[in-house]
């Protein structure tokens, strides 16, 4: 089914890039984990204004780039035939990477902090993500026309394709039906608005992805029938192919329109979720069995965030933390199916210790960042300001700042592992 070693060159680059935007991100939450310090953002005049630029890079980079690459990633896997336009487009999407990175040094830029892709209001950085946007789709569109066999892998990269034009489909609409001179007026609105519905459906996607990397890692389609993995692909593609159209009943600043993209995304985007629990729960000696095989760490995580997210609509937590959780869950998914493609590339297998602390330290890193962010009570605060609350107890402070430099070190040791092996790991010979 898969034809990785045809295409060996260019799943490499696809990791490469991957990698890299975790790395940049990795170096600018180091900057935010100490700027949260009051101790050092007391001695920086204007470490409000460094924080606000360093996280929206790392916010950026370290899940639209991150994630969009592994979905990339997981459309050349098996692909029968490749031409230079896959690579054009790999090329394109580095290149966007590095203008994002570097428009965080852009001076006096203005910060939008908007939910799901935050802005730098500078050229590089708009520039850098438009044209991200585009080679990721037209890479997307090239998988989509490409042949393939028919298997519960081609399923889920055809759904993945609808669901990114879908996402576009929403960005374009709230662009055109924007209300006159929002942009002028307050900037903040105009861009929670504009990349709210594309927003939401890219969590799709990212869901989608990580389904399809529980598939593929566990080879679960061996052992199951086709309902249990073609189905809920099916299924979560139909649920986000129809939200576009909601731009058509209700304005793009409507509270109607706010409201059906947050139930949407709590009743649709709850489908798939619920698929991967009756997968795990069913395949459950699969997951626990296997010493390499760390994607019961993505799924607790991934679960977490979800309980988080149904806590949240009774008030009690905030969607951020619930988002977070859910991030992460997703994130240790497309870790573990790097570690597993490194071998089918035909570089030596990481050493087994490696891989338990890395991911070890990542995911009980973000656990304890996560509850110490739930703990101190204002995750919507503190996500987007540098300073700690002075009256939180100082249990919560330490288990927020310990846990998130925990899971830097554990996000940079995967970042080192993976690089050496693409730069200086050994081929296996037969």
């Amino acid at each position: 089914m898969l034809n990785i070693q045809n295409n060996a060159a260019l799943c490499k680059q696809w990791i490469f890039l991957a990698v890299c935007a975790l790395a940049c991100s990795g170096l600018l939450s180091i900057i935010v984990i100490f700027l949260r310090l009051p101790f050092i953002s007391s001695l920086i005049p204007s470490a409000q204004y460094i924080f606000d630029n360093a996280l929206v890079i790392h916010v950026n980079l370290s899940i639209l780039v991150w994630m969009c690459s592994i979905i990339s990633l997981l459309f050349t896997i098996n692909l029968q035939n490749t031409n230079s336009w896959f690579n054009f487009s790999w090329v394109l999407s580095t290149l966007s990477m590095l203008l994002m990175f570097t428009s965080a040094f852009v001076p006096n830029t203005e910060v939008i902090k908007s939910n799901y892709i935050p802005v730098l209001q500078n050229k590089l950085f708009l520039f850098g993500l438009g044209l991200f946007t585009t080679s990721i789709l037209v890479n997307a569109m090239l998988a989509y026309t490409s042949k393939k066999e028919v298997s519960f892998l081609s399923v889920g990269q055809i759904g993945l394709v609808i669901i990114l034009v879908s996402s576009f489909l929403c960005f374009v609409l709230a662009y055109q039906n924007m209300p006159p001179d929002l942009y002028h007026s307050d900037k903040n609105l105009f861009y929670e608005y504009l990349f709210w519905g594309s927003g939401h459906l890219l969590q799709f996607a990212f869901t989608q992805g990580m389904f399809l990397v529980y598939l593929i890692i566990s080879d679960v389609s061996l052992a199951s029938s086709n309902k249990i993995t073609i189905l809920p692909l099916f299924i979560n593609t139909i649920l986000a192919i129809g939200a576009p159209f909601v731009y058509f009943v209700y304005p793009v600043d409507s509270a109607k329109l706010i409201q059906f993209f947050t139930w949407h995304m709590r009743i649709a985007g709850a489908v798939l979720p619920y698929f991967l629990i009756i997968l795990v729960c069913c395949n459950i000696r699969t997951f626990t069995n296997d010493k390499s095989n760390y994607l019961l760490h993505s799924f607790l995580l991934f679960i977490y965030g979800d309980v988080l997210g149904v806590l949240t609509i009774e008030g009690n937590v905030t969607i951020p933390a619930h988002y977070h959780g859910s991030v992460v869950g997703i994130t240790i998914a497309f870790m573990n199916f790097i570690y597993w493609l490194l071998t089918k590339l035909n570089f030596k297998e990481v050493k087994s210790s490696m891989v338990r602390l890395q991911i070890y330290a990542y995911s009980v890193g973000h656990f304890l960042h996560i509850t110490g962010l739930i703990w101190l009570g204002g995750y919507g605060a503190l996500r987007k300001v540098a300073d700690l609350p002075s009256i939180s107890s100082m249990l919560a402070r330490a288990c927020f700042i310990a846990g998130g430099a925990i899971s830097v070190i554990g996000g940079m040791l995967f970042v080192i592992i993976v690089l050496l092996h693409l730069l200086k790991g050994k081929a296996h010979t037969n």
